[in-house]
């Protein structure tokens, strides 16, 4: 479960980017000063969701496997969208 919850929080994070990067191709912004600030409040954004979801998750679970399911997850994902 704890490696579960990890992984959760992972995809959480990652698809909090996607719908980021999704909202920024949508409003076709060229602007150099709009696209570092929007970059600025989804780095804010997931920080703060991802902070207190891995909290709160390590308060309930082996903090080691939720931390480390969480980092292995997310290189996975980053590793195969470079790919692709």
């Amino acid at each position: 479960m704890d490696i579960a919850i990890g992984a959760l929080i992972a995809v959480i994070n990652q698809s909090l980017l996607h719908w980021r990067m999704r909202q920024l191709e949508n409003k076709n912004i060229i602007d150099p000063k709009q696209v570092v600030n929007l970059a600025r409040v989804s780095l804010i954004e997931r920080l703060m969701l991802v902070g207190i979801m891995l909290v709160f998750a390590m308060m309930q679970f082996d903090p080691l496997s939720v931390v480390v399911s969480f980092f292995l997850i997310n290189l996975g994902v980053a590793f195969y969208k470079n790919v692709s």
